[in-house]
């Protein structure tokens, strides 16, 4: 059974390496099921702790739990299998369209750290959505992206550019090339 919240956030908000990184661990060893049962709680937590801190490794160490608290991309793969465990089509989505939130505003951070998680935790969601054929949402979050991108210079402005690229990869991914060659087939 996962570990309630309240263990994780001193753990997360100690900023100890020493602390953090098993957190870390452990969430991602959890099965898709203990993450989507433990998703609200701890994703509310994360998302409170980081805007709260002023610590950098902190809100870094937010960034990382919420990425591996995702039941994200083995979710969304088990969705095709009938005889897999996985949520239903609404909770990934509901839940991939919450990381992808947190993870754009994590990506105009002044901490270059947090940025770089971020960047990380995006192309976890943009592989989702790729999975979960929502190319019109890959599209926009690029969009979005774009329009950050414009407003900040230096490495913010970078790595907004470089999770810009990693959207645009998804769209060209073998995946949804393969996915939109079998509907064209059924289209004629």
């Amino acid at each position: 059974m996962p570990q309630p919240w309240d263990e994780f956030r001193d753990d997360i908000a100690s900023a100890d390496a020493e602390r953090v990184n098993p957190v870390v661990e452990e969430v991602g060893a959890w099965d898709i099921d203990e993450r989507v049962r433990s998703f609200e709680d701890c994703f509310d937590g994360l998302t409170t702790l980081y805007g709260a801190s002023d610590d950098g490794y902190v809100r870094q160490s937010c960034v990382r739990v919420t990425d591996e608290l995702a039941p994200g991309l083995a979710a969304a793969v088990n969705l095709q299998d009938e005889q897999a465990s996985s949520p239903d089509r609404e909770t990934v989505v509901d839940q991939t369209d919450a990381l992808c939130g947190f993870f754009l505003e994590a990506m105009t951070d002044e901490d270059g750290r947090v940025r770089q998680s971020a960047k990380q935790g995006l192309q976890d969601v943009f592989r989702t959505y790729d999975t979960l054929e929502e190319r019109d949402t890959i599209e926009a979050v690029r969009a979005e992206l774009d329009e950050m991108a414009s407003r900040y210079d230096g490495k913010r402005g970078e790595h907004l550019e470089e999770a810009k690229r990693t959207a645009n990869a998804s769209l060209d991914s073998p995946l949804t090339q393969m996915v939109q060659d079998v509907a064209a087939r059924l289209d004629e």
